[in-house]
């Protein structure tokens, strides 16, 4: 992250941080009040709707209690009580305009009396809302019940409902009456009737609706909190980039040197606090990186070239030890280049494998000679012994950190793995055997078979040829071996050029 950057977000963090969480809490408290009044004026609407229909209720509990006492109930067991009683709360139920009945119940359950006509004499089983006594005059015991059905749609002109808000019924056990529409979401008050504790009316109003106002003021309120960032933020960019704008010029000439590595340039920085002291200790560092520059340059040419000397003459030691010619270190190192740059590799890369593939054999300097020059076939010990020399040249090189001799163990460790898997030491197999040993493998192969060893004869090259081909995809990566013939005189020259000299 840039000083400057840095600078703009300490700006930022000091007065942006502040100014939000200030905007926000008094956002939230505007939210608290807003929900506070919205749900206290549901509050008020439920509960004044609640006592009306606690009004009703009573006015009919009361109607009730003057019916049972009334002169007519008397006349319970006389001969025409039902059409008289009948024809009473028939009146009644029309005078209240209500739905359902009223109707009177012997002890047994019978209806001896009712405002519908065609249920006397029939056992009432619906509950009632009130069951008011009925006693007698003279004896005072209770001869019959007054009672009324009282269907919940009876409260329904109690309730304002609109497509946004209404209202409903709630019952003790959790069933739900006269519910209008499902809302998404919504807000919700509810209030208890006292004449009939088993019932609340409940209040809902879609919260989209509820909080019209609410949002409303919200979208004002985001915008001025926006509009407000914005004013600080660009208040912050300016006044950060005019404190460090001398930081950002020392930066960018320090940029320029790097990337033209032209170390005669200045920096001018017209200040007097630690800035312009800092501007004069750049100039003052600038002006000797050149000639530091140009020594540590000449050394580290100085070191590569004799770490590829050194390189090169560890190669040739492991090759003489098993009587080979120095040249097969330099055609293989100049096969393995012309492979690896038709490959893809970059120029840089390939020359470094160049470089490294001499030491493929190294690990052979710790082969006992008796098993190292021996004429002739290997015995299964022999051979066993003779393989170790891949992973003793890796063990060598591996703890180098230079890239030289890191791709050197590399190529010493994996030359001898093969592309089906049936290779040394580690069964490596395709992809998962590294470019470089892939490579060195069909550099050191074809090199071998052309060249006298103390165990064979040199081929000659449809032999090599022949081989190559039905090696493809089994030792060989076939994508090298497609290269190599597709390039197959430029191979032949370098084997020319680099010619052992006993070979005419």
């Amino acid at each position: 992250m840039s000083f400057k950057l840095k600078t703009i977000l300490l700006f930022l963090g000091i007065s942006l941080i502040p100014y939000a969480l200030s905007m926000i809490l008094l956002g939230n408290s505007f939210y608290q009040e807003q929900y506070k009044a919205i749900t206290q004026e549901m509050k008020t609407q439920v509960r004044l709707t609640s006592e009306r229909i606690d009004q009703y209720l009573q006015t009919l509990h009361n109607d009730m209690l003057f019916i049972a006492k009334s002169e007519v109930m008397n006349d319970i067991y006389t001969q025409d009580l039902d059409h008289r009683i009948s024809m009473v709360l028939s009146l009644k139920k029309n005078d209240m305009k209500m739905q359902g009945d009223f109707y009177v119940v012997d002890p047994n359950g019978k209806i001896i009396a009712s405002s519908d006509f065609s249920s006397i004499a029939q056992t009432k089983k619906t509950t009632p809302l009130f069951s008011i006594p009925i006693h007698s005059n003279f004896t005072q015991k209770e001869i019959a019940r007054l009672m009324v059905t009282y269907p919940f749609e009876n409260f329904r002109p109690f309730f304002s409902n609109t497509p946004k808000r209404h209202y409903y019924l709630e019952h003790r056990d959790g069933t739900i009456s006269l519910k209008p529409a499902i809302f998404e979401e919504s807000l919700k008050v509810s209030h208890k009737l006292t004449n009939y504790p088993d019932l609340k009316i409940v209040l809902e109003e879609e919260k989209d609706f509820a909080y019209r106002l609410l949002y409303k003021y919200e979208q004002w309120f985001i915008a001025l909190l926006l509009l407000g960032a914005c004013f600080i933020g660009i208040a912050a960019y300016y006044v950060a980039t005019a404190l460090i704008r001398p930081v950002i010029i020392l930066s960018d000439t320090a940029k320029m040197i790097t990337r033209t590595q032209d170390y005669t340039q200045q920096v001018s920085v017209n200040r007097d606090d630690e800035i312009g002291q800092l501007s004069n200790a750049f100039n003052t560092m600038i002006e000797g990186m050149d000639h530091a520059l140009g020594e540590i340059t000449t050394l580290n040419h100085e070191i590569e070239d004799t770490q590829r000397e050194v390189v090169f003459t560890m190669g040739s030691i492991g090759e003489s030890r098993s009587k080979e010619t120095g040249n097969h270190v330099k055609r293989v190192a100049e096969y393995s280049k012309l492979l690896a740059l038709y490959y893809g590799l970059d120029e840089e890369e390939a020359e470094m494998l160049k470089q490294a593939s001499p030491m493929h054999d190294i690990g052979k300097v710790a082969i006992p000679d008796a098993v190292l020059n021996k004429p002739g076939r290997f015995d299964e010990e022999e051979r066993r012994v003779m393989e170790t020399h891949a992973a003793l040249g890796y063990d060598m090189l591996k703890h180098s950190g230079r890239k030289l001799l890191q791709a050197a163990a590399i190529v010493a460790y994996e030359h001898h793995e093969k592309w089906d898997g049936s290779g040394y030491p580690r069964g490596l197999a395709g992809e998962n055997i590294h470019i470089y040993g892939r490579i060195t493998a069909l550099a050191d192969v074809f090199d071998a078979l052309g060249s006298d060893r103390v165990y064979k004869k040199a081929w000659d090259d449809e032999r090599i040829f022949t081989l190559f081909k039905e090696e493809k995809g089994r030792h060989f990566d076939p994508h090298l071996i497609d290269i190599f013939f597709d390039h197959l005189d430029e191979f032949i020259t370098i084997r020319e050029t680099f010619k052992d000299i006993h070979e005419s």
